[in-house]
């Protein structure tokens, strides 16, 4: 595969693995004005593309924003929880979320089953900085919601279209950002920016390290300026994340990204591609690859099968 080719194109999905969906959907709902647009089953065919035969039949839900952007919240409730706790695991750790106001929202969400970690507050000095909030939660969803200004991001980043929008970036936590860099940048041949040091409490907390520990951070833009893959590089010792057999990863199990043909993709799948009818698959075909650090990245052919 040429390095040139940019293998991701727009992010579709973020995936959950909860134990339980009503009381969470309910809490989606009321406070982050998300949709229900998809309530049923894992189907055989997802379970084929992920090599997941014990999630068969396991109940599911589809959430959009209020903003109709086709980019979905997806929980699964497989009986297990595994969100923002210590310690950390590897593997995808958390979603940001694009909002319009963080400070209108944390007083939305005072007394709500998201409890807040922390912010509001700019990320760095400046009038356009992108100001962020940090929240965990009915499942224990780390989550980061963030204001773009226009022209306040760096990487071309659009501001929010309602009160609560879409994912915009997925963060994975690994110990060694060559290794995460070699498979998003050299194996998926997607642009990696140069690391930058970053302290970051809440992870350093999840990690039981001091909270002035330095994380190296490395992004890669998903091409379109709408979504970035984050890599956070933590301390040795970080433990793979547990799983039941043949079952999902507990707790952010799972991210999916568009691609315009499995047939492009130079990285080996966990079982062959499967054509999948769901929504909003709609008959496309699907394949399952594994990170470096072990996160679950499901890529979805744009082109019908």
């Amino acid at each position: 595969m040429s390095s040139k080719i940019r293998i991701l194109r727009d992010l579709s999905i973020v995936s959950y693995a909860v134990p339980r969906l009503d009381e969470l959907i309910s809490a989606w709902q009321q406070y982050l004005d998300y949709r229900l647009v998809g309530e049923g089953q894992v189907s055989p065919e997802m379970a084929a593309a992920w090599q997941t035969p014990a999630a068969i039949h396991l109940p599911s839900a589809l959430l959009q924003p209020a903003s109709g952007d086709n980019v979905y919240l997806r929980f699964i409730a497989t009986g297990e929880q595994r969100g923002y706790e210590s310690p950390a695991t590897a593997g995808w750790t958390a979603t940001e979320m694009l909002v319009e106001d963080p400070d209108a929202l944390a007083g939305r969400l005072a007394g709500s089953p998201f409890r807040r970690l922390a912010g509001p507050g700019d990320l760095f000095p400046g009038p356009k900085a992108p100001r962020a909030m940090q929240v965990v939660g009915p499942c224990g969803e780390l989550l980061y919601f963030t204001r773009i200004l226009p022209g306040g991001s760096r990487y071309g980043m659009k501001q929010a279209r309602s009160p609560v929008d879409r994912p915009f970036i997925v963060t994975i936590s690994g110990t060694s950002t060559a290794a995460m860099t070699a498979f998003y940048g050299e194996q998926l041949g997607m642009r990696i920016m140069e690391p930058m040091p970053f302290i970051n409490g809440i992870l350093a907390h999840a990690c039981g390290v001091p909270a002035s520990t330095v994380f190296p951070t490395t992004v890669s833009p998903i091409p379109g300026r709408r979504f970035l893959i984050e890599m956070d590089e933590c301390p040795p010792g970080l433990p793979d994340r547990p799983r039941q057999t043949g079952q999902l990863p507990p707790g952010m199990a799972m991210v999916s990204c568009e691609v315009d043909s499995l047939d492009e993709v130079g990285v080996a799948f966990v079982a062959p591609p499967v054509a999948i009818p769901a929504t909003p698959y709609a008959g496309r075909r699907v394949a399952m690859v594994r990170g470096a650090a072990g996160e679950w990245l499901e890529l979805i052919e744009r082109r019908e099968a």
